[in-house]
């Protein structure tokens, strides 16, 4: 019986590691696409470069908290709210930020009807997954921070 819930704590650990490595490979790439445009005056650009690594890394910093405090069954700080806030909210701004940039490189393009659909996906795709981490983010920054009523 160990076994199996020892196996079953492994395996969706993995699986939410595959997600966020997913997720992260998904942004990565997104700001590839965005950057590699050559536009003149690109303001967000320098915000890309700044606020893509920086939600990442929050969110590397959320899933190596938790992986800490689940593996060695603590609650050493940051507890595992706050590690869910850094991932959530860590991914959801760095998918708005790039979402934003998404829609505004769009707004450059020319008349070409492929590229600008192609990056009209890539901008919906970043909105619609930046929404649900977003409200995730803010329902565990609320019960991280709740008083002593809420637990």
């Amino acid at each position: 019986m160990l076994a199996a819930v020892g196996l079953i704590e492994i395996t969706t650990s993995i699986f939410f590691y595959v997600v966020i490595a997913a997720y992260i490979a998904f942004l990565l790439a997104s700001a590839w696409e965005f950057s590699r445009r050559r536009e003149p005056g690109r303001p967000l650009r320098s915000i890309n470069l700044t606020l893509v690594p920086f939600g990442i890394m929050l969110a590397l910093v959320g899933v190596l908290a938790a992986s800490f405090n689940a593996f060695l069954h603590q609650s050493g700080p940051p507890s595992t709210p706050w590690a869910i806030v850094m991932v959530a909210l860590g991914l959801g701004g760095a998918s708005f930020v790039l979402a934003v940039e998404g829609l505004v490189v769009r707004s450059r393009l020319g008349d070409n009807p492929a590229e600008r659909r192609t990056v009209s996906l890539r901008s919906l795709s970043l909105v619609a997954t930046a929404i649900p981490l977003v409200i995730l983010g803010a329902f565990f920054l609320a019960f991280a921070t709740c008083p002593f009523a809420c637990r």
